[in-house]
């Protein structure tokens, strides 16, 4: 890299910085922009992400867990031999991004863009694509029975206290705020239910609303695997 390159980088990852800092004291949100970087970076967990700017990034044997990616740009990027656990793509442009070995569990993508997206070796374990092409990707079979498609939802057929218990949780902003159960403060999203109806039934919706209501203060709810893991866990007492 020459001089004037690096030199360009730098004050452009310095205006970033100082950027992010003002939006900070300003008490907006920051965004996670990194971009052609060839260093071989790791995984993340337990994170909401929205509208991330990552471009021609190295993820390789990388982990991610409980992570969901709202609005964002993954484009380019390398997750070979990735294991990427219980993480959303949600209205994401991923193109030419390459999963190839990847291992891929609990996983949603939702609107996405995967044109040329590789999937060579992947192995998929209970992964949704929603309103999602899949004609435009390389190497993906969708008749893995691993792997499900949705275009269209079924209606949620809850008792209307389950429903309004539910629309009341978006005041809990620790569970609002990555928007898996709620489209906005007077709208459910039924995409997300409809998993963990699959998953769970009535029942386990039902018993969803009555604990999420036991606390003010929740951590790590950014998924539709964090609140299906949820269910679990409370089954198990």
């Amino acid at each position: 890299m020459g001089i004037s390159k690096k030199k360009r980088d730098a004050k452009r990852r310095k205006h970033l910085k100082n950027r992010n800092l003002i939006r900070e004291k300003m008490g907006k949100p920051v965004f996670f922009t990194l971009t052609h970087c060839s260093k071989k970076l790791r995984g993340t967990s337990n994170k909401y992400n929205y509208k991330a700017n990552m471009h021609k990034l190295c993820f390789v044997d990388s982990r991610f867990y409980n992570v969901k990616y709202q609005a964002s740009i993954i484009t380019d990027c390398n997750f070979r031999n990735a294991s990427i656990i219980g993480v959303d793509f949600f209205n994401c442009n991923m193109r030419v991004t390459s999963f190839k070995n990847a291992k891929l569990e609990n996983v949603v993508f939702y609107n996405c863009n995967l044109k040329n997206v590789d999937f060579s070796g992947t192995s998929f374990s209970n992964v949704t694509f929603i309103c999602t092409n899949l004609q435009v990707t390389n190497n993906l079979n969708i008749d893995d029975p691993e792997i499900r498609v949705m275009h269209t939802y079924k209606s949620l057929d809850l008792n209307e206290s389950v429903k309004l218990g539910l629309l009341e949780l978006a005041n809990n902003e620790s569970l609002f705020h990555a928007k898996v159960l709620h489209v906005n403060k007077g709208k459910l999203n039924n995409w997300a239910l409809n998993l963990i109806l699959l998953k769970h039934g009535d029942s386990g919706i039902e018993m969803l609303e009555k604990v999420l209501h036991k606390k003010e203060q929740w951590d790590n709810m950014y998924t539709v695997f964090s609140y299906i893991l949820l269910i679990e866990n409370m089954k198990k007492k």
